[in-house]
């Protein structure tokens, strides 16, 4: 069983990464972060995490890819797609993929911290 408190983030944009794992890290969790999709896919093989902050648009592997490869082979971690692009066919698409919740950029801080406690209470 993964940590409660090991959480990856997958984000393309490396200073929003940053800074979502420095105030992730301020919290108490263990974090790890990747800027691409085939990054995250490895990273999700060699460790066990709790929580997948996953943004959709990525370079290698798109987020869908991800959310496909971490449903289909840890189906009991939680996925937070964090995403610009949270329309009705992106949002509808990450639920049937079997994401936990769908997050619009921009995002409030206590709203993001807010979803993972509860997704980990779950």
């Amino acid at each position: 069983m993964a940590s409660q408190k090991r959480v990856l983030v997958v984000e393309d944009n490396k200073q929003l990464a940053k800074s979502i794992c420095g105030h992730l890290s301020g919290e108490g969790y263990d974090v790890s972060e990747t800027h691409d999709g085939e990054g995250a896919v490895a990273l999700l093989k060699e460790n066990e995490f709790a929580v997948v902050i996953l943004d959709l648009k990525l370079p290698t592997l798109s987020g869908f890819e991800v959310l496909t490869f971490s449903k289909k082979n840890f189906p009991k971690m939680k996925v937070v797609v964090l995403t610009a692009y949270a329309d009705l066919a992106n949002v509808t698409m990450c639920r049937k993929l079997g994401a936990d919740e769908v997050i619009a950029k921009p995002y409030d801080l206590e709203d993001l911290f807010g979803t993972i406690e509860s997704l980990l209470k779950i």
